[in-house]
Order: structure tokens, then C-alpha cells, then sequence
């Protein structure tokens, strides 16, 4: 075994010898890493919080995720137990390096501390960072070199979202909505370009068979596809919710938890809803399946960006923003 793994794997040993005592809260700073929590935090964000730094926050997780995502496939790289004799207290069917736990919490956290600038914020970041990250070395899902590896992607994807605004905000504000709305397909198809490229460029690397137990959506192109479904609907809904429903987020916190809970019972609906009904009609690896795929990641972020702000400008949950 690689001398670096070896090492790892003895770090996450002498982590688990507090196992089963802190197995509860290392799951739960994992759930603080997982889609799901961020399906409900950054949905409060832009609709309670600030529209335009909800939007900011979403695009660089994104960001994060398919540079995790690219760079996880390119490199290959098995997960501690999968090669290890450690505890499973974690599984996960995708490659190790980078982490994106330790990415995507670094970036959200990490770019709510540098846009908001409170000191308590940075204490909140450097501890969420430092226990999800944590949590996946002690579950024995990640090596701590996974984790340096998913902080450096997470450092990469700030710097391109603070620089990416800096350089094309000035063109972007612009342009028409169509041609925005556009932007974003095409954005949106590159990333699935890119994810056909990567699973050509691997599949002369096959994985050895020892990891075929484990490693079943390691190679799957269906991330590709959430993304990209994703990022057409971010980029549609926040343009058509500037153009057409633009709001407030000021009010009072009745208002404010109505938006909220209101949104979020739609964002379960189309998120989960479609894919029960989806499933009924194609497999996820077919390609109708692909395909509705990326409109079902589209269509919940549409929704939220677009579609809620609307509904609640007519249920009057929000003012219209003032010009």
C-alpha cells in the first residue's frame, strides 16, 4: 500500500478507538456536510437572509462540487476502507480525493465569513470546517490527505467566484435576460462536456477488482448531470427573478418562516416528487434518464430562485423590491 495511505489508515485507527462514543456527533457534522443540509440552509439564505448573496453562495458550491467531482474521477483514488483495515462506520460509492465535505464547507462557510465579515462567523466557519472535515476521516470514508486535497479545490473555487465576479459581473449586467438565460445553458452544457471527456480520459484505468463492491457510482456520469441541470436553472431563475420578481427580504419573522416553509415544502415537492415519477419512466444511467435528470435539478432550482420569490410577491409573503 502507498506509504501515505499506510499512515492514514493508522490515523483513522487511532481516531476510532473512541467508537462508538463519538459516532453520533461525527454523523451529525457529516449531515452538516451533505446536500441535504445545504438543500435547507441556503434556500433560507435567499429568501430570508439576502437574494443576492444566497445566489453568490449557491454558484460557488456549485462551483465547488464540479471541481471536486472532475477532479475525483480524474484521480481515482480509493476510499480508507475500501483498501484498509478500519472500522466502516461510512460508506460511499463515489472516489475518495478531494473531499467534498471539506470543500463545500469551506466555501459556504468560508464565503459567508468573507461576505458578511463578523468575527463570530469566522470562529463558526473554522469549527464547521474542521469537525465535518474531521468527521469523514473518523467515519473511515476519507484519508486525511482527501480532506487537505478537498480544502485546496474548496481555496480554488472562493478565489474563482470572488475573481469571476470582479472580472465578469461588469459584462454580465449587460446583457439582456435572454442572453443571460442562454449563458447559462451553455455553461451548463460544458460541464457535461467536460464530464463525457474525464470518463473517456479513465476509462483506459480501469480500478482494481477489489474495489468493484464499493466503488458502483464511482464512474457514473449522473453527477455531471445534476450540476449542469442545476446550474441552467440557477442561472434562469435568479435572471428571470431580477427581471420579474424581484423582492425584499425585510418583514416581519412571520412572514419571513411563511416564505421560508412555503418554499421549501416546494422545493421537497419538485425535488422529491420528480424523482419518484421520473423513475417510473426511464433509469437514472439511460439516457432519457440523464436527460430528466437535468431537468429535474433544474427545475428545483428554478423554483427556488424564481419560481417561490413569485409566489410569494402574489400570497404578499414579500414586498416587491424598491427601484
Amino acid at each position: 500500500m502507498n506509504p501515505i495511505y499506510e499512515s492514514g489508515i493508522q490515523f483513522i485507527k487511532s481516531l476510532q478507538t473512541m467508537s462508538p462514543t463519538l459516532d453520533g456527533v461525527m454523523n451529525a457534522f457529516t449531515f452538516l456536510g451533505r446536500f441535504e443540509f445545504y438543500l435547507i440552509l441556503i434556500p433560507f439564505i435567499y429568501w430570508v437572509v439576502s437574494p443576492k448573496l444566497g445566489f453568490r453562495v449557491l454558484l460557488v458550491l456549485l462551483t465547488s462540487d464540479f471541481l471536486g467531482l472532475t477532479f475525483k474521477q480524474l484521480l481515482h483514488q480509493p476510499r480508507p476502507y475500501w483498501v484498509g483495515d478500519v472500522q466502516v462506520l461510512g460508506t460511499e460509492t463515489s472516489y475518495g480525493i478531494p473531499s467534498t465535505h471539506a470543500s463545500d464547507s469551506l466555501v459556504v462557510w468560508g464565503y459567508l465569513a468573507y461576505r458578511l465579515n463578523k468575527t463570530w462567523l469566522w470562529v463558526v466557519t473554522f469549527l464547521m470546517v474542521m469537525m465535518i472535515s474531521l468527521s469523514r476521516v473518523y467515519l473511515g470514508v476519507h484519508f486525511p490527505t482527501d480532506v487537505i486535497g478537498g480544502w485546496l479545490v474548496g481555496l480554488v473555487a472562493i478565489f474563482l467566484a470572488v475573481k469571476g465576479e470582479a472580472w465578469l459581473s461588469p459584462y454580465l449586467k449587460k446583457q439582456p435576460p435572454g442572453m443571460l438565460i442562454g449563458i447559462s445553458f451553455l455553461v451548463s452544457i460544458v460541464m457535461l462536456l467536460v464530464g463525457w471527456l474525464v470518463t473517456l480520459l479513465i476509462a483506459s484505468s480501469p480500478d482494481p477488482a477489489e474495489w468493484a463492491r464499493f466503488s458502483t457510482q464511482a464512474r457514473s456520469t449522473t453527477y455531471y448531470f445534476s450540476l449542469a441541470g442545476a446550474t441552467f436553472g440557477i442561472g434562469a431563475g435568479y435572471t428571470l427573478m431580477r427581471q420579474c420578481a424581484s423582492f425584499q427580504t425585510k418583514g416581519s419573522w412571520a412572514k419571513r418562516i411563511g416564505r421560508y416553509l412555503l418554499g421549501m415544502a416546494g422545493v421537497l415537492v419538485v425535488y422529491y416528487g420528480l424523482d419518484v415519477l421520473f423513475g417510473l419512466v426511464a433509469p437514472d444511467e439511460s439516457t432519457l434518464g440523464l436527460i430528466l435528470r437535468y431537468f429535474r435539478y433544474g427545475t428545483v432550482t428554478f423554483w427556488a430562485l424564481f419560481g417561490a420569490p413569485w409566489v410569494f410577491l402574489k400570497l404578499r409573503l414579500a414586498e416587491p423590491e424598491e427601484e
